[in-house]
């Protein structure tokens, strides 16, 4: 195995600073890989919560740092705009990794649980480690979607093998490095470099969890992979999502976010807006100024490339579907050298027969149609197989949240574009659907790195009862329990307990008598 070692000491520590571990795929032993995860992983699960959450507390300066060379790595890598390399991924990989780490401890405490059927015992839920967990990563947020999955995963007492885009390596090698100058035990964290067929070795060697962003048609794989072990997997797969304008929505507010939303990283996001909704009275006027907003958009300075010759062929396959079926481009639709597509605008009747309209792009393309009530917007929207992400503009927020509860989406964003969500660390980010399952960031996205364990004992020590429904079983057994049954579905609870009480009664024989087995 190949390995190009990185050690950043730390003063003061004393512990042993990270050695991360960098894989060449030609030559990756998976297995040597995860022995030497699941060894450095029993050390890092020992260690408590707060212990975990200090060492992994300086990445949020470590990223603060380094700031200029990750967003030039990232825009060299995948050649999106410079600012949205600083504004998209490292600031919010730093308020990310600051919230994280702080919240960590809280997050996945024991938690105890009342139990009302069993008062003399005691509960509490236990939140366990997977043990070695497998992140594989897209091009697309190189720096912050790893980041955002190998956080949680280590702070819950995890090891992590990262297997970033082959697209995008050096961005793995910031955060090997950022990483490193946490004081991780040797092996914790490893960044194994490859193509899909590395991947598919990584997940035969047996993790304890994957963790997949990417396409539909490779997270379909992956979770075949996955189910023949079975291994736990979380998806995260994309959308077709969705921005509804209603009659009252601010036009010029409502543009801006449309633009912005269907364009940004050359519209290679999965939280992109792909597809606009729009009130039927307001709806030339909004795509008017949504065409003058994208014609204004600096082609050299604001408008990224496509990642690779492969996605620019799906930009020029959607954009042939549609003009073969007849929809217009009210702006942009031109290619431009360097792998570029203009802001594109897609609009009439025919644009409910694109591809545009019923699969992901990734591209800077933008597919409007009408609507005539909120009914119709609605059932327009959940007329897809994904659901991440969706957005409601309105000058009417009781009437928002009234469609945002029928919205079949993991992530609702009213008066804003549901993307912007993605920088907020206390916010769960997932779909439902072919957008996948499973959650990352916020709470839940702590908790998806564990599994829970239930421990239960009795609140005093003293003599031990036979259990009522033990052996042996009889009539008086069934009497007991129908009449404790009954009892317990009072809802009035001072009558449930006088009526518990009483049933607790005609349990006390069954407690004492004789055969005992």
């Amino acid at each position: 195995m190949a390995v190009d070692t990185l050690a950043n000491g730390i003063p003061g520590s004393q512990s042993q600073s990270a050695t991360p571990i960098v894989v060449d795929s030609a030559e990756a032993d998976s297995a040597e890989i995860m022995a030497l995860a699941r060894e450095a992983q029993r050390i890092w699960g020992a260690m408590s919560l707060p212990t975990r959450a200090r060492r992994l507390s300086r990445l949020a300066a470590n990223i603060a740092a380094s700031i200029d060379p990750i967003a030039d790595t990232i825009h060299e890598e995948n050649g999106k705009p410079r600012a949205e390399a600083v504004a998209h991924e490292a600031v919010t990989a730093i308020q990310f990794a600051r919230h994280t780490c702080h919240v960590a401890s809280a997050v996945l405490s024991a938690q105890a649980v009342p139990l009302e059927s069993h008062p003399s015992r005691s509960a509490e839920l236990v939140r366990q480690p997977f043990g070695v967990v497998l992140a594989i990563s897209p091009w697309n947020l190189p720096f912050f979607i790893p980041l955002s999955q190998v956080l949680p995963a280590l702070l819950a007492g995890n090891a992590v093998v990262l297997k970033p885009s082959e697209l995008t390596p050096d961005s793995a090698r910031l955060i090997e490095k950022l990483l490193g100058e946490c004081g991780l035990p040797e092996g914790l964290f490893q960044v194994a470099y490859g193509d899909g067929s590395l991947g598919q070795r990584l997940i035969e060697a047996q993790p304890d969890k994957v963790l997949f962003t990417g396409s539909v048609a490779t997270g379909r794989k992956v979770m075949a992979a996955c189910a023949r072990l079975p291994i736990p997997v979380s998806l995260e797969l994309g959308g077709v999502d969705a921005m509804i304008v209603r009659a009252d929505a601010d036009l010029e507010f409502t543009a801006s976010a449309a633009a912005w939303g269907a364009t940004f990283n050359a519209g290679q996001a999965c939280a992109s807006v792909e597809r606009l909704l729009v009130h039927r009275s307001i709806h030339d006027a909004l795509v008017v100024r949504i065409a003058d907003k994208m014609n204004r958009i600096d082609r050299s300075r604001e408008l990224g490339p496509a990642v690779d010759d492969k996605q620019l062929h799906v930009w020029q396959e959607h954009m042939l579907n549609a003009r073969n079926a007849g929809a217009t481009q009210a702006a942009g639709g031109t290619f431009l050298p360097g792998r570029k597509l203009e802001p594109t605008l897609l609009t009439g009747s025919q644009v409910a027969e694109t591809e545009a309209w019923r699969s992901e792009t990734f591209g800077p393309v933008l597919a409007v149609l009408p609507f005539d009530d909120d009914d119709e917007a609605i059932s327009m929207h959940n007329a897809t197989e994904y659901g991440l992400t969706a957005s409601i503009f309105t000058a009417d927020l009781d009437a928002a949240k009234a469609m945002a509860a029928k919205l079949r989406a993991g992530v609702v964003c009213v008066n804003d574009v549901a993307a912007t969500c993605y920088g907020s660390p206390e916010i769960p980010w997932g779909g439902v659907g072919l957008s996948g399952f499973g959650r990352s960031h916020g709470d839940e996205g702590l908790l998806d790195a564990t599994w829970t364990k239930v421990i239960e004992v009795p609140k005093f020590a003293g003599p031990n009862a036979k259990r009522p429904w033990w052996y042996p079983y009889g009539p008086d057994l069934e009497a007991t329990m129908s009449k404790l049954g009954r009892a317990l579905a009072v809802e009035n609870p001072v009558r449930r307990a006088v009526k518990v009480a009483k049933a607790g009664v005609s349990i006390v024989p069954l407690l004492t008598r004789n055969p005992r087995l």
